[in-house]
């Protein structure tokens, strides 16, 4: 039996689509749920499918209250004029990627909106030359007749984060804490510290990795 041959269009060509319909037929793709969605949360809410320890919600509690304890000092409320605070660095020894700039930053940001005037910030661009500073200091290069380094700074705020991970099966718990203190520059006596503490279960799904 003889195949009919393929028709093509009178003209010989291949017809294509009118652009409306492919632009109809993209937008019925974009409605089905194919295209990418962006949906506004509340800062303090849960991610359960972030399996990281700190959640936006810990990290905003955690300086607040570092904030709030801080201001409370008695050094800071019977100064007789605002002391001046330079911030130096949260050293990461925890498993966790933190970016301890921004907690030190959120830290300075809860003082400044709450401490009432009663506390001076040193800039934090400066902070390579306080550091180099105090080395010097440690070293014995700035003399003990001077009444407040050069930078005046009379106190540095730094911190620390650790953290432990278990596994056990699909079951990991996991602890995190950040503890911020306050030295004295003139006798690096520590005169506040503060800690905030963690702990999370996660259970992981049988494809998780």
């Amino acid at each position: 039996m003889q195949r009919s041959a393929r028709r093509l269009p009178p003209s010989g060509r291949i017809v294509l689509a009118p652009i409306g319909f492919v632009l109809a037929t993209a937008c019925l793709l974009a409605a089905c749920g194919c295209a990418g969605q962006t949906a506004r949360m509340d800062l303090d809410s849960e991610d359960d499918a972030l399996l990281g320890a700190m959640s936006s919600k810990d990290f905003r509690s955690a300086c607040f209250q570092m904030a709030q304890s801080l201001i409370r000092l008695p050094q800071i409320q019977r100064a007789s004029s605002p002391p001046t605070v330079a911030f130096t660095e949260v050293i990461n020894n925890s498993d966790e990627l933190l970016d301890t700039d921004a907690l030190l930053y959120k830290i300075r940001t809860e003082l400044i909106k709450n401490c009432g005037g009663k506390i001076t910030f040193l800039d934090r661009d400066i902070i390579d030359q306080i550091r180099a500073e105090r080395r010097d200091k440690d070293l014995g290069k700035v003399t003990a007749s001077s009444d407040r380094p050069v930078y005046g700074a009379d106190f540095f705020l730094s911190g620390r984060v650790e953290s432990i991970r278990r596994t056990r099966g699909r079951r990991q718990t996991q602890y995190m804490r950040l503890s911020v203190r306050l030295t004295d520059t003139a006798s690096s006596a520590i005169i506040w510290e503060d800690d905030y503490e963690l702990k999370k279960l996660v259970v992981r799904g049988t494809y998780d990795r």
